[in-house]
């Protein structure tokens, strides 16, 4: 055992160990004796300070719903209620449900200081209540205006059958519909119920903003504040993702300095809790101070420390500087040897370890260069997106990237874009396969003809070339044979280089670019069937700032391409007409044979229009952009009938279905036969007839010139106004004044076209008393005032 210890007292283990254990002791006992003189202190000042920010609160909460119900108690006792429930004094109802609504929309203001953010009033047998905004739908108000899974329908009648006289329940954030039927959070409320003492057949809810109450009398701060009513069930915290909830606290052992039996603990994580009971409302509250708060307290201490930590580190230096001493020899010699490369160490130590370290220097020094290797690759890897960076301005600047990019040479730029068709598609390949095919070919082309070049993936499909001038070839040589699709060309661009003064080794490498770019040509169009690729080439060299400049060049290229499923080689613009559109007139007119449903109108003006885009020679880039521009207005018009897309095109985004054209008859079979379908969909809505909207418009359309009442129309159907109103909203998307002045608006329309009336004439046999609201309801509806409009359809008739 003796010859064991004399064996292991001398490893570097033993040995750093007795060092550390040395060094570490002092500041290890100095922390020991100053936690336990502070760390009473620290529980004090969280006691006392908490528990006096938990009896604020308290108090503050306890009082706003004392007097939440002070103000309550005047409606449960209104003499109101009989006029509301004696429906046969028209007038006093109408009046109790107006009075109601003002003194709740007061009670609702923020003038109150209760945060109330609804009241109404329900009724064991009417489907309507009172809030607010007056009458409301039972339904509406639950199921659109306060939507949430735990506060249904079910739940709202449930009041009626409980024997409770006033209860709080759980704040939640409800959903509220918005008029294009999406779904909006509205804040987070307390449903609290308030009912009569004898009287069950109604009662009075309050929609209480809990966020607003947090703000105004929670002092927790960064602590978590819950409440639980009387059966343990959460009602509120700050902190959803706490994993304590008030229905734990509830449970917990009363201990500590809280007010009455209230009081707090440290728990086994370090969180202390304070919990208290309103003495009026049963409910508990509670406050959970993290264990960050008392590391937060423990830091501000350290200053305290702070004279007793210099004197420890102190003389945890002179120690370590002793004890550190026997281990400078060894370690020197070890970094001189990896300095030099050199496995060769002769190390004087009686440490094991250090011989063992010695042994292995060769193998590393070996690993090293492996190292190195793979270092140089993903080099490589970098400089490409070091240029990529440069090319579209990404902005990465981290400066290990942009130094592996050289900005000192002229270089080429090309471009290359690829294209699947159809046959590709039902191959089931990846795209992203293919494009790692197409990449490594092209890297693998230019490296072998131009040793330096650069290729990188910049988008999806898109993928870019960079050729230095230093790269050309030393012969020099041309090759005229490769430009029989553009005879001349060679000599064009020859006095082009010449012109600008190039050198001959730039004129010579852009033809052998040239050159190699046709032979790739070849191999591309031999899968001519399943893909076909554009590359953009401008003939021009470029200085080394002109990255960027070079990119949105060949983006320009790219859009001269021709519609034709074969590779193409772009090197030239030509001017591109702005104009292949439809005009003003034909958008109207195209909207219109969409509304009516008229597939043969619509098809015939798609038709016209891709004729013109055929007759001037557009590039595939403006064939996608008016198929683009038809498919949204053919989603537009589906919309405005309330017709979902997916019926017309399935579960494939229509856009997808139109990303294979390549051809001016695919795109004209395409937009045929989804245009009919469009329209056929809307003529079959349109075809859907309704009894009582059908009256609606009927009436509207006889009676426009006069001065419509919706009592008046709703009284000739034997229904009430309010029910009308929200059956045509339902039915039709709009409401019945939006009904009524389109009707208006589209007879003004013949008029303004037909006669010579004066401005306010037409506004007066259309039902407008003025002239101002008839313009401006006019201009809301067309997007032109009347004389506008007048001028604009005359001029379209004598042009």
């Amino acid at each position: 055992m003796a010859s064991g210890w004399k064996a292991h007292r001398h490893s570097f283990f033993t040995k750093l160990l007795l060092a550390f254990l040395i060094v570490g002791s002092v500041p290890f006992l100095f922390h020991m004796f100053a936690s336990n003189i502070f760390i009473g202190s620290i529980r004090s000042e969280i006691v006392k300070n908490t528990d006096l920010r938990m009896n604020y609160s308290v108090a503050k909460y306890e009082d706003h719903f004392r007097k939440l119900e002070e103000a309550v108690a005047p409606f449960l006792n209104s003499s109101r209620f009989a006029a509301i429930t004696g429906e046969a004094d028209k007038y006093g109802y109408f009046n109790a449900v107006n009075a109601l609504r003002e003194e709740f929309a007061k009670l609702s203001s923020a003038s109150n200081n209760l945060y109330v953010h609804n009241v109404f009033i329900a009724f064991q047998d009417k489907d309507l209540l009172i809030d607010k905004t007056g009458l409301v739908p039972a339904k509406d108000f639950y199921m659109r205006q306060y939507m949430h899974s735990d506060y249904g329908e079910a739940f709202w009648s449930e009041p009626f059958r409980e024997p409770y006289r006033s209860r709080i329940f759980p704040a939640v954030r409800f959903d509220k519909e918005q008029l294009d039927g999406s779904h909006e959070q509205t804040g987070l409320y307390f449903p609290i119920i308030f009912k009569h003492k004898i009287n069950q057949t109604f009662y009075i809810g309050v929609l209480l903003d809990a966020e607003a109450l947090s703000r105004s009398y929670s002092l927790s701060g960064s602590d978590v504040f819950q409440i639980s009513g009387p059966d343990g069930r959460l009602l509120y915290s700050s902190d959803r993702a706490s994993v304590v909830n008030a229905a734990n606290a509830t449970s917990l052992p009363q201990t500590g300095t809280g007010t009455g039996t209230d009081g707090g603990y440290f728990t086994e994580s370090g969180n202390y809790i304070f919990q208290i009971h309103g003495q009026a409302t049963g409910l508990s509250y509670v406050n959970f101070v993290p264990n960050e708060q008392i590391t937060a307290q423990l830091h501000r201490l350290n200053a305290v420390w702070l004279v007793l930590l210099v004197l420890s580190v102190l003389v945890s230096f002179l120690l370590s500087v002793i004890l550190s001493f026997k281990f400078k020899q060894p370690i020197q010699k070890l970094v001189h040897s990896l300095q030099r490369s050199s496995p060769d160490i002769q190390l004087r130590s009686t440490i094991s370890e250090f011989k063992l370290i010695g042994d292995r220097l060769q193998d590393l020094i070996a690993s090293g260069n492996r190292i190195r290797d793979d270092l140089h690759q993903k080099t490589k890897m970098l400089e490409k997106y070091g240029y990529l960076d440069l090319v579209k301005r990404i902005n990465v600047n981290h400066k290990d990237v942009r130094s592996l990019v050289d900005t000192s040479k002229p270089f080429y730029f090309i471009l290359f874009q690829i294209e699947r068709t159809r046959r590709f598609r039902e191959l089931g390949i990846g795209d992203q396969q293919l494009t790692g095919y197409i990449v490594e070919f092209i890297n693998l082309s230019m490296q072998q003809r131009f040793p330096g070049a650069i290729t990188a993936q910049s988008e999806k499909d898109l993928l870019f070339a960079i050729v230095f001038a230093e790269t050309a070839g030393s012969d020099g040589e041309s090759t005229p044979d490769v430009y029989e699709e553009n005879s001349g060309r060679e000599t064009e661009v020859a006095g082009s280089k010449r012109d600008r003064g190039d050198g001959a080794d730039g004129f010579g490498l852009c033809v052998e670019l040239m050159d190699q770019l046709a032979r790739m040509k070849q191999v591309f169009d031999r899968d001519g069937g399943f893909y076909y690729l554009t590359v953009a080439f401008n003939p021009s060299l470029r200085s080394a700032s002109e990255f960027t400049a070079a990119y949105e060049d060949g983006m320009e290229l790219l859009r001269q391409r021709r519609l034709e499923p074969l590779t193409q080689i772009v090197r030239e613009k030509h001017p591109v007409r702005d104009d292949l559109h439809f005009s003003p007139a034909e958008e109207r007119e195209f909207a219109a044979s969409l509304q009516s449903g008229h597939a043969s109108a619509a098809v015939e003006l798609v038709r016209r229009m891709l004729h013109r885009v055929g007759k001037a020679d557009a590039t595939a880039w403006q064939y996608r952009q008016f198929a683009q521009e038809i498919v949204s207005k053919l989603l537009m018009a589906l919309t405005a009938q309330r017709i979902d897309p997916v019926e017309w095109h399935g579960e494939t985004p229509i856009y997808e279905l139109a990303r294979d054209l390549a051809t001016a008859e695919e795109y004209a079979d395409f937009l045929d036969t989804w245009t009919r379908r469009a329209a056929a969909l809307i003529e079959g809505k349109l075809s859907e007839t309704d009894p009582i909207l059908d009256f609606i418009r009927r009436y509207v359309e006889s009676h426009y010139g006069e001065d419509i009442q919706q009592e008046t129309v709703a009284g000739k159907l034997n229904i009430s106004a309010g029910y009308m109103c929200n059956y045509i909203k339902s039915r039709s998307g709009v409401t019945f004044t939006d009904l009524l002045n389109d009707v208006r608006v589209n007879k003004a329309k013949e008029m303004l076209e037909a006669t010579d009336c004066k401005i306010n004439e037409v506004a007066s046999l259309v039902g407008y008393q003025n002239a101002n609201s008839f313009t401006r309801m006019f201009r809301k509806l067309t997007g032109l005032t009347p004389l506008e409009y007048r001028r604009e359809r005359r001029m379209a008739a004598e042009g």
